[in-house]
């Protein structure tokens, strides 16, 4: 966890911003506790990271509440937990960064944000296996549930490489359920594809085995780099709890 004072926020300078591009870097994400409603966070992730703000589902920014059509729904808006995945694999191009500010924090002491590398998962698959998710083109559009055709969808495959970095583009539900939010008690039929149905199990243990997780203080912000990192959610019961996210690059 880090800290930001109001000197530095007024300031947001070279040296500062240089800073935390360095941390993202090495750590490929960054937690920042400011304790200030008026903290510039969006033009702060947008010099940390040099990208600017791409749209999702059509909007800047997209406000992470409690809605109650979703709430028995493994969804942002639900309350269920969300299994890891790297955001918006049905996007041909998906951000190359997550930010969510946390403007009000879930008072039943839930809804934790879970981070993880994906080198570390990535270096327990064979050669074999990484050839396949390397060289195999996987549609990623949701055809049922209650996202079903939210884009026009994306053919990719799952694993490349950034130079040494490895670069992921998986969700646990969707390739399990063919759903990007499904209802965990209320399953719709899906028949997985054997071979990724066994590389999310494994990943899904990897995830829970190397987690780290992060309760949002008021006023915080989470920032990290989707390509290389899974990220999940865990449950929670309050109405009244609030994010904003944001796409960059």
């Amino acid at each position: 966890m880090f800290t930001i004072s109001k000197t530095d926020v007024a300031k947001f300078s070279t040296e500062l911003i240089s800073e935390y591009q360095q941390l993202l870097e090495e750590k490929h994400f960054i937690y920042l506790e400011t304790k200030d409603a008026n903290f510039d966070w969006q033009e702060f992730t947008k010099l940390v990271t040099g990208e600017d703000f791409m749209l999702q589902y059509g909007k800047p920014i997209f406000h992470v509440k409690y809605e109650p059509e979703l709430l028995n729904f493994s969804d942002a808006r639900g309350k269920k937990r969300l299994l890891p995945h790297t955001e918006a694999t049905d996007y041909p191009n998906p951000p190359k960064y997550l930010a969510l500010w946390c403007k009000k924090p879930a008072d039943c002491g839930g809804g934790l944000t879970t981070l993880a590398y994906v080198e570390g998962f990535v270096n327990t698959l064979t050669e074999a296996e990484k050839k396949k998710l390397m060289e195999t083109q996987h549609y990623f559009g949701a055809t049922i549930g209650v996202h079903a055709s939210r884009t026009q969808g994306a053919t990719h495959t799952i694993l490349s490489y950034d130079g040494n970095k490895p670069t992921l583009r998986f969700s646990c539900n969707y390739i399990t359920h063919g759903d990007y939010s499904p209802n965990p008690d209320n399953l719709i039929p899906f028949t997985p594809d054997p071979f990724l149905a066994e590389i999310s199990d494994r990943l899904l243990k990897y995830f829970e085995e190397n987690r780290l997780a992060i309760l949002m203080e008021q006023y915080s912000l989470l920032l990290w780099d989707n390509r290389s990192m899974l990220h999940s959610r865990t449950t929670y019961n309050d109405p009244t709890r609030l994010l904003e996210r944001i796409f960059l690059g």
